[in-house]
């Protein structure tokens, strides 16, 4: 049986929520992707990813890496919250409704993993200050375990913008 975690935080006209899924690897192991680069982000995406890593090292904790299968895990979740305008972690009528079905599908085992999610912020600053205000997502991004990030940012036909930033460490990398 999986267990969810989930913790949401609205505060108009943002929204949060985050999510942390078990241990156990979904399918089998992958081949690494982790890179130190960021050349696959936007603009607003790096900077999401520089301030990150900021409050990591102001906690004494070692930066997150780029790895590209959590970047398109992302970037499948911010798409799908925009294309159905819904901000969540589990999206039914998705075809990758959870976060655990999105790492199988991008080959990603691993030994953790969680998600930050959120709306309406209108750039890189406020969205992580809106993380770093709410105890589940501050967590997530100050989490000793993860080593690795994607991020993923889309606009929905109306006009919200949605957020995903996925963390995690390989079950490889224990």
């Amino acid at each position: 049986m999986r267990t969810w975690k989930f913790a949401a935080a609205v505060a108009a006209p943002m929204m949060l929520a985050t999510c942390i899924v078990p241990v156990t690897p979904p399918g089998p192991p992958a081949s690494p992707a982790a890179t130190t680069g960021t050349s696959r982000y936007s603009a607003t995406e790096s900077q999401i990813f520089d301030l990150i890593n900021a409050e990591r090292r102001q906690q004494g904790l070692h930066p997150l890496v780029f790895n590209a299968q959590l970047d398109r895990m992302a970037k499948i979740q911010a798409e799908n919250m925009a294309r159905f305008q819904k901000m969540a972690h589990t999206l039914p009528e998705s075809n990758l409704p959870t976060l655990a079905a999105r790492a199988k599908y991008v080959g990603y085992a691993y030994g953790q993993i969680e998600e930050n999610v959120a709306l309406g912020y209108p750039n890189a600053e406020t969205v992580v200050q809106g993380w770093m205000n709410s105890a589940g997502h501050r967590r997530n991004i100050l989490d000793r375990g993860v080593v690795e990030t994607g991020i993923g940012i889309a606009r929905s036909a109306a006009g919200g913008l949605y957020y995903c930033q996925v963390f995690g460490r390989r079950l490889t990398s224990l």
